[in-house]
């Protein structure tokens, strides 16, 4: 048994006898030539800076955002959509399969909308385009929040009202009959005999918002955002029916003018000391700004005596929001990276997340979600695995970026390996400041170190 298992199992024994009983064993059953003590630490040096990320996956969100708003540390920063909507559609067929002898009448093409997330000032009005794509999302294909799809410049309809979140939190496009008609006659035909097929056709939409919105709305691409087909049988012109279209492939276009700001000459993947972005680190989820935490005196800490970890704790004190509008992320996250500051991945593509605590770094593993805690007003990362993975040589990772984590309740309560968790992330717009000193960012550290 090497003197680092050693320790760590004294390490072990130490506590479960310190914590049953009153007195500390004075016989813990190691060899007699390993003389360990746990010690305690909170001033490791913490490092923290600013990274832009090069990248930012948003291909099949959790959540279409639309809108833009100016901020006041991240400039005017504006949201836009792209989205295909497609179903099987065969007005001859009844629901059971066979001929439908019904003849049907087209009536009115709508786009109902019902956004379950907002995010700025509720009291002005808020108003988008919807305008048509000129192609297709590619299957398999990448999206980024910087990703574009060319589309007709002028829109085909649009919304103008007045954010009631608390109440009717729905609005509608009347779209163009043109439209309307035109999928309505691909019924039964071969162009709709497939889902793909009629996303061919039919292409696909973006939402612009226009320059005077003062906020974005966020909304399901399942179950927020229907296409409906209005029709009525031609021998009963009183009923009406309804053909439903539902969402396929989208991704969110997220971008910022950050000139004037404290992050103007940001780049990707190169850190920004705090001294050089006005004193604070930033995180913002959809931008894909996070802020990077390094412990460049670890390994100093190692060399100067066997150590083994025991227990590691980040705690991160965040600036509170001045404004109700900003608020802080529900939960954050962390993610390796490597001296390049780029987001690293497995093979197949997921995230090399930080892990719950005490899991295996080898497969796939659920992620840590650290909540903000309302009562204590910060966020807590327990870092034992990973640092002791990084002492013995295991990890090669030369840090972690911090970032919020999208619908981090839903995250959190994973019970099983996600194959991939990009779509909990870069779907909102929270953000928020770090002031990094000692107090705010804190790694707590016990560990034993063998005489």
């Amino acid at each position: 048994m090497g003197w680092q298992a050693k320790t760590i199992l004294a390490s072990a024994l130490f506590i479960v006898f310190a914590l049953g009983g009153c007195e500390a064993p004075k016989e813990i059953g190691l060899p007699p030539e390993v003389i360990a003590e746990v010690l305690f630490t909170d001033t490791l040096t913490v490092r923290t800076s600013t990274v832009l990320l090069d990248s930012v996956r948003t291909s099949n969100a959790q959540q279409l955002l639309a809108g833009a708003y100016r901020d006041p540390i991240f400039g005017k920063v504006s949201a836009q959509p792209f989205f295909e909507i497609g179903s099987l559609l065969n007005l001859n067929l009844s629901s059971d399969g066979t001929t439908n002898t019904n003849t049907y009448v087209y009536d009115s093409l709508t786009l109902d909308v019902q956004y379950t997330y907002w995010y700025g000032d509720t009291l002005k009005p808020f108003e988008l385009n919807i305008h048509r794509l000129s192609d297709t999302l590619i299957t398999n294909k990448t999206y980024y929040n910087n990703s574009t799809i060319s589309y007709d410049k002028t829109p085909i309809a649009s919304v103008k009202f007045m954010p009631t979140p608390f109440s009717k939190n729905t609005f509608k496009f009347k779209l163009p009959n043109s439209l309307g008609k035109q999928i309505f006659d691909l019924s039964g035909k071969p162009e709709a005999s497939t889902t793909a097929k009629f996303v061919q056709a039919i292409k696909g939409f973006t939402m612009v918002p226009a320059a005077n919105n003062d906020m974005v709305l966020g909304f399901s691409p399942t179950s927020g955002m229907i296409l409906n087909l209005y029709i009525h049988k031609s021998t009963a012109d009183t009923v009406a029916l309804v053909k439903t279209f539902t969402n396929q492939k989208r991704f969110n276009r997220v971008q910022s003018d950050k000139q004037g700001t404290a992050l103007a000459q940001i780049q990707p993947l190169k850190p920004l000391s705090a001294s050089q972005t006005g004193g604070l680190n930033y995180v913002q989820d959809a931008l894909g700004i996070v802020t990077k935490i390094e412990f460049p005196y670890l390994s100093k800490l190692v060399t100067d005596g066997r150590i083994a970890i025991n227990r590691a704790e980040l705690s991160i004190i965040p600036n509170q929001p001045t404004s109700s509008v900003y608020n802080l992320p529900s939960g954050l996250i962390m993610a390796e990276t490597d001296a390049s500051n780029q987001l690293l991945r497995t093979k197949g593509g997921t995230e090399l997340l930080l892990p719950v605590d005490g899991t295996t770094f080898q497969n796939y593993v659920l992620p840590q979600v650290a909540g903000y805690s309302l009562k204590r007003l910060h966020y807590d990362f327990i870092l034992t695995t990973y640092l002791q993975a990084t002492t013995i040589g295991y990890k090669k990772s030369t840090g972690l970026l911090l970032m919020p984590a999208s619908f981090a309740s839903a995250l959190a309560q994973l019970q099983q390996p996600y194959s991939s968790y990009y779509p909990f992330l870069n779907s909102r717009l929270e953000r928020f400041t770090i002031n990094p000193t000692r107090q705010n960012v804190k790694l707590q550290l016990f560990y034993t170190t063998s005489k």
